[in-house]
């Protein structure tokens, strides 16, 4: 998928933290200046690391991309896009989701992206809120969530911008992105995923092969809402987007 050059001398590590924290033998591996080596994927990491997947299957570690030419993320949106559309601020983290989900779930075509971005400013209220705002007692116990476990109602409430919500759906999202602290709860995935959540369901609802058929409006808002609640708000949004993404 591509390759990747060391702009100095550097480390891959087997954790996206700082070297000195790596002590253990084989923890890192050291790389000289101008050593390159092919990729099939990479990713946001923590840390500001990015997680990179080898080819032919070399392994998987975190580099630091200052580091490196050849892993400059894609951006679909910019931040003077996303801000002009939502009406508010966005974060660099949360730019950074964002266009890490419309790359993962392929949420790159101009039908794909205004439908997309209008459905999750409304739900987020313009990017103001990426949690639930209910404490989540009300989904304490409900088996149709995987909600087994004593308090798991608000520890699985919604989050995200289409909003991720019961234990079933954080750990099928958790298996998806290969990210078992998914499971720590509503706190990590607002902060971590607000966007890739969405994008998870979004994928799994066939979103795109909806938004390519031509769909209008209120096509999508019914697969997404389940009705036509805040029909006038999307319909605002999905407005501003053509504007945006010609």
């Amino acid at each position: 998928m591509g390759t990747m050059k060391a702009k100095v001398a550097t480390k891959l590590k087997v954790r996206p933290v700082n070297s000195s924290e790596l002590t253990k033998p084989n923890e890192t591996i050291d790389v000289p200046v101008g050593k390159t080596y092919g990729f099939d994927k990479f990713e946001p990491a923590d840390n500001g690391h990015l997680k990179v997947t080898l080819a032919a299957n070399s392994g998987v570690y975190y580099v630091y991309p200052p580091h490196w030419d050849g892993l400059t993320p894609a951006q679909i949106v910019s931040k003077q896009q996303a801000e002009a559309l939502f009406g508010n601020t966005i974060t660099d983290p949360q730019l950074q989701d964002l266009n890490s989900c419309l790359v993962r779930y392929k949420i790159t075509t101009a039908p794909r992206l205004r439908h997309f971005l209008s459905q999750i400013a409304h739900e987020s209220g313009g990017l103001q809120y990426t949690e639930e705002l209910a404490d989540g007692s009300d989904y304490e116990g409900r088996d149709d969530l995987g909600n087994v476990n004593a308090g798991d109602g608000p520890k699985y409430k919604g989050a995200g911008v289409i909003q991720l919500t019961g234990r079933a759906n954080y750990q099928a999202f958790s298996k998806a992105i290969a990210d078992p602290k998914v499971m720590d709860g509503v706190s990590y995935v607002a902060a971590k995923y607000p966007f890739t959540s969405a994008g998870f369901w979004w994928d799994n609802n066939q979103m795109n092969a909806l938004c390519d058929s031509g769909a209008t409006v209120e096509q999508v808002t019914l697969r997404v809402n389940g009705g036509y609640n805040g029909l006038e708000d999307r319909q605002h949004y999905y407005q501003k987007a053509c504007g945006i993404f010609a």
